[in-house]
């Protein structure tokens, strides 16, 4: 195995050399050796925070390849027990040499990451997986201590985003035709799977922080035991529904066909978490602490996400709305963003979507901004 040495965060890591495993000068993390993808820094840095802030001194990663998420949780975020686990000899032996090189105490096993999850407790079990995190939710749910948190990556986009809406209805066992606002209904598609599997097993699995970037959804939640919990959680479910014709959306606790507006068809999604996706407190706190992580790679891309994400919180339990396809279904010139949001008044931009904007106005007072913005 061809290695190089790389810094991330405070680690200093052997990786497979991507430019080793190229192929016609193309590059899939896939096809290395062991799993590392350079693309995730943001996602990790962004984890590493919210590890600290959570104060966990207990981790579980399953599927740690490389071990780069975990040693950096032990030497950025506190965590003092480090569980990781890899199904292929390859990763064992390399995060054993990481975990060596950064003077880590690990449990490092080899083995199937559902078989092994049954064999362990942790405070926090982090999920990231190539692909769909679905068969290891059961699992990860049985190794998680009481008030302790689950944390999941979701890379399988198309079911999640309405591209493949069979694969969907088999994962995630909800109906996902593609909205205008496609990504929020992702994230929330998955959160309810999550939510339902965990009150399979009497655990109210409750989200503190989700979001959607570069090609992934990642969620950590909260998880606490409980049947009424759970049964509270299951109440703040329901379907995100948009007219075909004229771009009405509305949020319901069952399917609708027609459009209450124009009686056009629908497009539906769902069933879906309705709550918040953000605990304001950690939001707020993440921010605030910002400062003690100006080291990280990703530091000034994170701070302008928190930003974002701050200003979307007054709106978070409101989808948000796509003004290109509002616009063009109006058949008017798209507006620029920033004057269309300043004649809403009570509105933001949305980290989903470039394009995005949430705000607690009707629609028609939206379609008045488009005309006149």
């Amino acid at each position: 195995m061809n290695l190089i040495e790389i810094t991330e965060g405070k680690a200093k890591l052997l990786v497979p050399d991507p430019k080793a495993y190229e192929k016609d000068g193309k590059f899939d993390p896939a096809w290395l050796p062991v799993f590392y993808n350079p693309k995730m820094v943001f996602n990790r840095d962004v984890s590493v925070i919210i590890t600290s802030l959570l104060k966990v001194k207990e981790c579980a990663e399953p599927l740690a390849a490389s071990g780069v998420r975990g040693i950096r949780y032990q030497l950025e975020a506190g965590v003092e027990s480090l569980f990781l686990n890899d199904i292929n000899p390859l990763a064992v032996s390399l995060m054993n040499q990481n975990s060596r090189k950064n003077h880590i105490n690990a449990v490092i096993t080899n083995g199937d990451a559902s078989s092994v999850l049954y064999s362990i407790t942790a405070q926090l079990v982090d999920l990231d997986p190539f692909g769909s995190p679905v068969p290891f939710l059961i699992p990860s749910l049985n190794a998680i201590r009481n008030n302790g948190y689950l944390a999941v990556t979701a890379t399988d986009l198309s079911p999640l985003m309405g591209s493949a809406p069979n694969a969907c209805k088999r994962k995630y066992i909800g109906e996902n035709q593609k909205l205008s606002f496609n990504k929020e209904a992702g994230v929330r598609i998955l959160i309810y799977k999550i939510i339902q599997e965990a009150a399979s097993l009497d655990l109210a699995a409750r989200p503190i922080f989700a979001f959607f970037r570069d090609h992934y959804f990642r969620v950590i939640l909260n998880i606490k035991r409980g049947a009424k919990l759970a049964d509270s959680l299951l109440d703040n479910v329901g379907f995100y529904i948009e007219c075909s014709v004229c771009g009405f959306a509305v949020v319901e606790k069952n399917r609708i066909g027609s459009c209450p507006r124009c009686n056009g068809k629908t497009i539906i999604a769902g069933p879906l978490w309705l709550g918040s996706l953000w605990e304001n407190s950690i939001i707020e706190q993440f921010y605030a602490n910002l400062g003690s992580f100006q080291y990280l790679y990703t530091f000034n891309r994170v701070k302008k996400f928190m930003q974002m994400i701050l200003q979307e919180m007054p709106y978070q339990t409101t989808h948000y709305w796509n003004l290109t396809s509002l616009a063009s279904k109006r058949k008017v010139n798209l507006p620029k963003m920033e004057k269309f949001i300043e004649c809403l008044g009570k509105a933001s931009r949305t980290h989903f979507d470039e394009l995005g904007f949430k705000t607690s106005k009707s629609f028609d007072e939206i379609l008045e901004c488009i005309k006149t913005s």
